[in-house]
């Protein structure tokens, strides 16, 4: 079996070019991961306290208006083309503590920010996946926000069928 030594012996310049490329992408990594909505690859020794509480709504339109009709629980049941009623599920889609418990107050896991971040993403892909769904005209989350024992804001996130 051959040795691996002679594979990895490198000249000095070598060396120190490949040890300045890797920190500098170390370094990089960790400066995206702060600005990132997220926070990946971001490292943030104290965890945020901040929590919400997410209420999702449809919007449907009735009289020629449009309404906000509150989802309890994630599940509702609206008619497709054909004027069968069909049931849909937030939890369907939604798997992912904390967003799949709606109408109770959770902690915002990676900050507050990262939670608003992949709630959007997940309404997002919920009003992607509800095709037979002839009535919803848009998914709402009205998410009461306490950010590191502030007092609390109102926010609302919003996404429209395609």
């Amino acid at each position: 079996m051959a040795s691996l030594g002679g594979l990895l012996d490198l000249k000095p310049v070598s060396r120190a070019a490949f040890i300045v490329l890797f920190l500098g992408a170390e370094l990089y990594a960790i400066a995206w991961g702060q600005r990132a909505p997220d926070h990946v690859l971001g490292f943030q020794m104290f965890n945020e306290s901040s929590r919400i509480t997410v209420q999702l709504f449809r919007e449907v339109v009735r009289k020629r208006r449009r309404v906000l009709v509150p989802v309890p629980d994630g599940k509702w049941r609206a008619r497709d083309g054909s004027g069968e009623l069909r049931h849909y599920a937030w939890q369907d889609r939604i798997k992912y503590p904390p967003l799949d418990v709606l109408g109770v107050q959770v902690h915002a896991s990676y900050g507050l920010s990262a939670q608003l971040f992949r709630l959007q993403a997940a309404l997002e892909d919920v009003a992607a996946h509800i095709p037979h769904d002839t009535q919803t005209r848009a998914l709402v989350a009205v998410v009461e926000a306490t950010h590191n024992g502030r007092p609390p804001q109102t926010i609302r996130l919003r996404a429209d069928r395609p």
